[in-house]
């Protein structure tokens, strides 16, 4: 978890590199579930409709989830995900000057765990992102994790808590979804 706003990710947002950014679109983005939904419409006051999008993710990415960690596919029933929505620089349209603009316990999940993610046998990496400025020069997963004020046990504290939503949003259905994007 983070124990203090983080100045290495403004930094790195202000170079136009961060994690926040999808330059290459959507087409990788991870799914929310209803449960940070929820959160993230209370925290910001906006529906979710302001802030979400519903698509479809391609057999291959859902394919690369399984193995990161059999959760992320969990959270996008049958291909179907709700993501957030995107600037049109491609930048999460809760990125401001200063970084996220949600309250840290709000964020979703995988935002609040990146770069890290535990595999399926519970073991923890780091994902490699060689923009990422706690990974470089970093000589371990530690000093990456020290960088950004994490924790391990942190980590899988919410690698816990995305698997109890997981299961919540998938018996909830597709009731908090906007419509879908159009193709």
């Amino acid at each position: 978890m983070l124990t203090s706003p983080d100045p290495i990710c403004a930094r790195c947002h202000a170079l136009g590199q961060g994690c926040c950014l999808a330059p290459e679109g959507p087409e990788r983005m991870f799914g929310l579930t209803a449960g940070e939904i929820a959160a993230i419409a209370a925290a910001s006051g906006l529906e979710p409709g302001e802030f979400l999008v519903s698509d479809r993710v391609a057999s291959d990415f859902l394919e690369f989830l399984a193995a990161l960690n059999p959760v992320f596919p969990r959270t996008m029933p049958g291909g179907r995900r709700l993501r957030l929505r995107l600037t049109p620089e491609n930048a999460c349209c809760f990125l401001g000057p200063e970084g996220c603009r949600l309250p840290v316990q709000v964020r979703p999940i995988y935002c609040r765990i990146y770069p890290f993610s535990l595999n399926p046998h519970g073991r923890l990496m780091v994902l490699r992102s060689p923009q990422c400025l706690a990974q470089q020069d970093a000589r371990s997963w530690r000093e990456v994790m020290r960088r950004l004020g994490m924790e391990e046990a942190g980590v899988r504290e919410l690698f816990a808590r995305l698997e109890e939503l997981a299961v919540e949003h998938q018996a909830q259905g597709p009731r908090l979804a906007p419509a879908p994007a159009p193709a």
